[in-house]
């Protein structure tokens, strides 16, 4: 019998062996973790500096993504977008202060491996407040009245925005209540200094609650989802002094395009420019100031890395790696003096992208690296995916399965952050050679950015003639965006 022509009923039949063999497999467990604020100065991805032996010991047990972007580069509309599966312009949170709400029928990423069988439990930061997080064995969360809401709602937001056009810089800007300069003294040395020794990191709570959750649902009989938010390297950066004692000052690298304050290359549009607020210092920076700040940004990062290590090394020793898929995500990047720029919420590339690292015991691709351009909203049809699932409607990413199998293989979809200023909306869209910006559809500015060239995007090229055709077509994917509904 030639094996290229079977006979259909023996098609029949291994079709329903195969799909007997696969329900007869256990469904694999998910260790799901995020580290808030982390950028991608990481040793796995190149950078020298850096102290993370577990991050880097966890991308040789998977695919490092190395063109991985957020949807929004702040903390809120970034989970929010994750979690959900939703583009933040779909979940309507743009903002920290916004909570997230799902339609009928959709489910936070939680509550849907809850609802298909799976024990859920989280702790530390995976949510921006309460929204919807909850462990497994609680009660699903029925809707915004069963919880405490933090933050404003969407019509208290409108009613600032029509009765009170500068209420954010009025109540929220950096200079508000700000100490005089003292360029003596260093925010991070000062208010943000490390602590003392004999003070554990504030991320082993976290680390130890996730140990005693996966001994306790090792035997509990059901595969498990267990989201697992580290703090660190979120400011204040604050760390134990040894882990300070790591790095010398004198020696931090000053990024090529390191300004004293914020600043962009030429034609950068005036809302792409952010104050640096999250510092807690609203002024100039000079260079010996911030070599002091990387160095407590690496020193908080190695701090998070040993906690990391704690984690996977109970996960091996329970016998659960062989199979658990461990994802790892920084909510979003982090500009460090780049561009005269500290932290967060701008769509240059430092802000934009950030690390993810899969790790799937049964893919043959253990350390491999992916170039493709992916998003963070593929995360949860990803993970839908890899565990056998059904396929939701709602969600508007796409699994990265394929790349998990061949990391080299063909992918051709771009990635999409916005942000918003100034009641403005700037949206960004990044294929493998380009980034273009665009804010209020161009009406307030736009940047594109050739990154065969310009990796650093120091040289605007939206208005230099020869490159109208290229800033069309990609005005054009934004139309990816819209969405869908269930």
């Amino acid at each position: 019998m030639n094996r290229f022509h079977l006979p259909a009923v023996v098609l029949v039949v291994l079709a329903v062996a195969a799909a007997a063999a696969s329900a007869d497999e256990p469904r694999p467990n998910v260790l799901f973790i995020v580290s808030d604020d982390l950028n991608c100065r990481i040793g796995c991805y190149g950078d020298p500096v850096a102290k993370t032996p577990n991050l880097d010991r966890l991308a040789g047990m998977g695919v490092r993504f190395d063109r991985a972007y957020c949807q929004f580069p702040v903390c809120n509309p970034s989970r929010s977008s994750v979690m959900s599966g939703r583009y933040p312009t779909n979940t309507g949170v743009l903002d920290n202060d916004t909570w997230l709400t799902l339609g009928a029928g959709q489910e936070t990423m939680n509550e849907y491996f809850a609802t298909h069988g799976y024990a859920v439990e989280q702790y530390g930061k995976i949510y921006h407040g309460p929204n919807r997080g909850f462990r497994g064995d609680e009660p699903l969360p029925s809707g915004p009245a069963k919880a405490k809401q933090w933050f404003y709602s969407v019509e208290e937001r409108a009613r600032q925005q029509a009765d009170e056009p500068d209420y954010w810089n009025r109540h929220h800007s950096p200079y508000r209540n700000m100490a005089p300069e003292r360029p003596e003294r260093y925010a991070w040395a000062n208010k943000m200094g490390p602590l003392p020794p004999e003070k554990p990191c504030r991320d082993t709570a976290i680390a130890d609650d996730a140990i005693r959750a996966m001994q306790r649902l090792a035997g509990g009989g059901r595969p498990f989802f267990l989201a697992v938010g580290f703090h660190l390297p979120h400011v204040p950066l604050t760390a134990p002094r040894r882990f300070f004692d790591l790095f010398d000052p004198e020696r931090m690298p000053l990024p090529v395009d390191f300004a004293m304050e914020p600043q962009g290359p030429a034609g950068t549009p005036p809302d792409e420019v952010r104050a640096n607020l999250d510092l807690f210092t609203a002024r100039r920076f000079s260079e010996q100031e911030a070599r002091e700040a990387i160095r407590a940004y690496y020193a908080c990062m190695a701090a998070m890395d040993v906690e990391l290590g704690r984690v996977l090394d109970e996960l091996e020793r329970l016998g659960l790696a062989r199979n658990t898929i461990v994802v790892l995500w920084g909510d979003h990047g982090w500009h460090l003096g780049e561009k005269g720029m500290w932290a967060k919420g701008t769509t240059f590339e430092v802000a934009a992208r950030g690390p993810l690292l899969v790790a799937d015991p049964r893919q043959p691709t253990a350390g491999r690296t992916c170039r493709r351009v992916v998003q963070y909203l593929d995360i949860y049809p990803t993970l839908v995916d890899l565990c056998g699932l059904p396929s939701a409607a709602w969600l508007e990413g796409a699994s990265l399965r394929p790349l998990l199998v061949d990391p080299e293989a063909a992918w051709d979809r771009p990635a999409f952050t916005v942000q918003t200023r100034n009641w403005s909306l700037g949206r960004s869209v990044r294929t493998e050679r380009w980034r273009y910006t665009e804010w209020d559809e161009g009406r307030r500015g736009r940047m594109l950015f050739d990154h065969d060239a310009d990796p650093h995007e120091q040289r605007n090229l939206a208005d230099e003639p020869g490159h109208e055709a290229i800033v069309a077509e990609l005005r054009q994917r934004f139309g990816g965006m819209r969405g869908r509904d269930p």
